[in-house]
């Protein structure tokens, strides 16, 4: 199998537009036309179908995605493990969403290289169900997320929180006056989005709906709202005034899983990492001035 054809038929499912796919991939329309083509012919099957103008995956695409996601990520890993040096002989791949990579996870790396001096990292970032599945197929060796899975074939370990606060660039705000000046709302895992829907007496909606917290900061920031962001993150902002704690708005300590497959601790050489990284001291650290 020609991987260019599998990575050609994911962004075409990505994108549900051949010309947007093209584009994404410096090809031409034709070219991204053929490949769909070539594919459909070595499957046997349709994978796209059209319906006014819009394209629309057959059940043999819908049932294709997961398997070309496993064949890319594993023929990339193979790349990557094959063609790494000789001294690095541990391979780890760890993934975390985007807001655990600004937060949380940045300080890990750097202490994993020092404790493992022949470890080779590889890093995903992706929102926590396309985490837990690669996890289930193999291509993550540990998952970093808010929620943990209830999957008995994966196992969890607290290894840290976040302390989140609701900020504004307004001083003497109550949480009652968010409605007004645009809520920011910030992805924090499944259970404290659940208590933030339940912020206020009626439904409000987000003037901005994002899963990265830099994304927030700088708006509320630049513009106007209020976000639940970390107190490490905002904490230099509220020192030089530029930033204000909302009143009446709760605080929320935010659980941080590390995820791995069942019994993958007591293997090696990735059992002694998951020990390393389950006895770290981690915190939120501020940004870099």
């Amino acid at each position: 199998m020609n991987t260019d054809l599998l990575r050609t038929f994911l962004e075409v499912a990505k994108t549900r537009h051949f010309g947007h796919a093209a584009e994404n991939l410096y090809l031409t329309q034709s070219a991204v036309s053929s490949r769909i083509k070539q594919l459909e012919d070595t499957m046997g099957v349709k994978v796209f179908t059209r319906q006014r103008n819009n394209i629309l995956l057959t059940p043999a695409g819908e049932r294709l995605i997961s398997h070309a996601e496993n064949l890319l990520a594993i023929w990339q890993l193979a790349v990557q493990e094959v063609g790494a040096p000789k001294q690095q002989n541990l391979q780890l791949s760890i993934g975390g969403t985007s807001n655990l990579w600004d937060t949380f996870l940045q300080s890990v790396l750097p202490k994993l290289a020092f404790e493992f001096p022949n470890l080779y990292m590889r890093t995903e970032i992706n929102q926590s169900q396309h985490l837990i599945r690669s996890l289930l197929g193999g291509r993550l060796d540990i998952a970093v997320v808010f929620d943990a899975p209830t999957n008995i074939d994966l196992e969890s370990r607290k290894i840290g929180h976040l302390e989140l606060i609701m900020v504004c660039n307004v001083a003497s705000i109550q949480l009652s006056d968010v409605p007004r000046i645009g809520h920011v709302f910030v992805d924090w895992g499944t259970a404290f989005n659940l208590q933030q829907a339940r912020l206020f007496t009626e439904p409000v909606a987000p003037v901005l709906h994002t899963a990265q917290s830099h994304i927030a900061l700088e708006f509320v920031l630049s513009h106007q709202g209020a976000a639940y962001l970390p107190r490490a993150l905002v904490q230099p902002h509220l020192e030089q005034g530029h930033l204000y704690q909302v009143e009446e708005a709760f605080e929320m300590q935010q659980d941080v899983h590390m995820v791995y497959a069942k019994d993958a601790d007591k293997t090696m050489p990735l059992g002694p990492t998951i020990r390393f990284i389950e006895e770290l001291d981690i915190k939120p650290e501020p940004p870099l001035p």
